[in-house]
């Protein structure tokens, strides 16, 4: 299955997903799929690799090991970030409504698929 293959898949099977990305810790978006423009993904790829960057560092000095996943919620959406390796993430963005519980768990499925092809 091709990256947007999955990506696609990731976004139809949580409820209130409008897109998923593959983000490279240099902020470069390797693969995308929307459903909708809900929020900039070329922003939203420069944006997450700083935050990747600042969650480990906190991760680190705080001594919790690595920093497998994390998430923002604001009014307008949430995004999820999911660790596939030392150079890639999988994000989700879903709409405030969404189920945020299920998308965890479908990044968290969908991740192994994308190991061995990164």
């Amino acid at each position: 299955m091709s990256f947007l293959e999955l990506l696609k898949d990731t976004v139809n099977k949580v409820d209130g997903a409008v897109s998923a990305m593959i983000i490279g810790t240099d902020g470069i978006s390797v693969q995308e799929y929307a459903l909708e423009k809900f929020v900039d993904l070329t922003d939203l790829s420069a944006e997450a690799s700083q935050m990747i960057r600042d969650i480990n560092l906190a991760a680190d000095t705080l001594g919790l090991g690595e920093a497998r996943e994390f998430s923002i919620v604001s009014d307008r959406c949430g995004i999820l970030l999911r660790k596939i390796n030392t150079e890639y993430y999988l994000a989700l963005v879903i709409r405030p409504e969404g189920n945020y519980g299920k998308g965890r768990y479908i990044l968290k499925t969908t991740v192994p698929k994308l190991e061995d092809e990164l």
